[in-house]
């Protein structure tokens, strides 16, 4: 069941164009973007997953990550997030699901979204294989605080944790 977590991680990278503004190439003058820029922008806040699997990832402020989606809802990911010197954010994620009486694991890939910005400090973001460039912005799907907590709790209590 490996290839779930990376399926359900993947459609939240994929869906992501469907959900912000136009992509761009690299743009002109782009520098890595620091940790605390990236930071700030993730802190407390869920990255919507509109399309494909109607959910999206938490990242905590202690560096857990939670991640859910609708259309695997009696499924989640459970792990950590972190920033590098690079200024990718990486996610290393678990997703668990009911497998008979048991509860199933999976760890998925870590996968890591690119940032950098631009010369008027505009934070841009790429994710893994892909040239285009996304503003990190009101369109960009990230909302203030823990949108699918009560989904992800109880998914947890169904599974038995």
């Amino acid at each position: 069941m490996r290839s779930l977590g990376t399926a359900l991680v993947l459609a939240g990278f994929s869906v992501f164009a469907s959900t912000a503004t136009m992509a761009d190439p690299l743009p002109k003058g782009a520098k890595p973007a620091s940790i605390s820029k990236i930071s700030k922008a993730y802190t407390g806040k869920t990255d919507l997953w509109n399309s494909g699997c109607n959910g999206g990832i938490y990242f905590s402020p202690d560096g857990q990550a939670r991640a859910w989606c609708k259309d695997s809802s009696n499924s989640f990911g459970a792990g950590t997030w972190s920033i590098d010197v690079q200024g990718n954010l990486c996610q290393n994620l678990s997703w668990y699901w009911p497998n008979d009486d048991q509860i199933g694991k999976s760890p998925s890939d870590s996968n890591c979204i690119a940032h950098i910005q631009d010369r008027w400090g505009q934070l841009w973001r790429s994710w893994p294989g892909s040239d285009d460039w996304w503003p990190v912005d009101q369109y960009s799907g990230l909302v203030r605080g823990y949108k699918f907590k009560a989904e992800v709790m109880a998914t947890r209590s169904q599974l038995g944790f």
